[in-house]
């Protein structure tokens, strides 16, 4: 099936990231810093943990269908992702591609989805099979992908989404959940936390992939160095915060984390804290996860 997350990316990496509600990177998961914080809990309702998987796979029969008017219901009028360019890509240039069969999904086979919900707000991540076309060349593979949802108007709509193509060369399938290499994955979301409350730019830096970026709630993209250099003017500063489990998934070459977080945050002075969502897309480049996009929304 999936997704708008592999619609509109180069073939070796489909990367997209999403509004975080903090214009920067704030939404991170770490051991509690606060004890007056508490951490926004997953809902194990399962009519909205049904209703979401159905999006995800409505989704992808949308796709080969090329039902335009299904993936116009199905992703939210501000929907965006950064494009293989660096550009921002939105749901008018999605809709547009398909209409015009520049890229075309003829068949998907989508793994188990797993999904968690925090209010007004749902995390969907899970790994797909296709056989994809785009500008005429095979972008056929195998792909790990997360979405954010959030509910508007009574309805569950993608408002952000990140992908990215598997390789299993070094990671047999079977190793792919192996507790080691997940726990490796939490830890990691934990450092990245500690680090920003710290100013520890260095631990930071090493985190962060060299190409990270986000899109911040003005539209535009920020990027790895603007990020550095937030935290290490105090223009963003996280003052302590309390985050929930890290759900973690790891395929081959590529992971997906997500979470919910409490924070006391300030940025340019002002108070910005609340409860918020968080999902992170990571690859293992040289032996090392590092997180390549994140996307996030304030809970209601």
């Amino acid at each position: 099936m999936k997704k708008s997350v592999l619609s509109q990316w180069f073939a070796a990496l489909l990367l997209v990231s999403g509004l975080v509600w903090w214009s920067s990177v704030g939404i991170r998961g770490a051991a509690a810093m606060d004890k007056g914080l508490n951490a926004p809990e997953p809902s194990n309702d399962p009519t909205a943990i049904a209703a979401i998987k159905q999006v995800s796979r409505d989704m992808g029969d949308a796709m080969v269908a090329g039902d335009v008017q299904k993936l116009n219901q199905i992703y939210a009028d501000d929907w965006t992702e950064i494009g293989s360019s660096g550009e921002v890509d939105t749901k008018e240039s999605l809709l547009r591609d398909f209409k015009s069969f520049h890229d075309k999904l003829e068949w998907f086979e989508l793994g188990p989805i797993d999904v968690q919900v925090f209010g007004n707000v749902a995390v969907a991540q899970g790994r797909v099979t296709e056989k994809r076309s785009r500008d005429g060349k095979d972008t056929s593979g195998e792909f790990a992908w997360e979405d954010l949802l959030e509910k508007r108007a009574g309805k569950w709509v993608v408002v952000h989404s990140a992908g990215a193509r598997v390789v299993w060369a070094d990671s047999p399938k079977e190793q792919s959940q192996d507790p080691a290499v997940v726990e490796t994955i939490k830890q990691l979301e934990r450092d990245m936390g500690d680090a920003m409350v710290a100013v520890n730019i260095d631990k930071l830096n090493q985190i962060l992939a060299d190409d990270w970026a986000t899109i911040g709630h003005s539209g535009k993209i920020v990027t790895k160095e603007s990020v550095l250099r937030d935290f290490k003017s105090g223009k963003d500063k996280l003052v302590s915060y309390e985050a929930g489990p890290v759900d973690a998934q790891v395929f081959g070459n590529v992971a997906v984390a997500h979470g919910g977080v409490t924070e006391k945050r300030i940025r340019e002075g002002k108070d910005i804290s609340g409860e918020a969502v968080y999902m992170d897309l990571l690859k293992k480049c040289d032996g090392k996860w590092v997180v390549v996009r994140t996307a996030g929304a304030r809970v209601n």
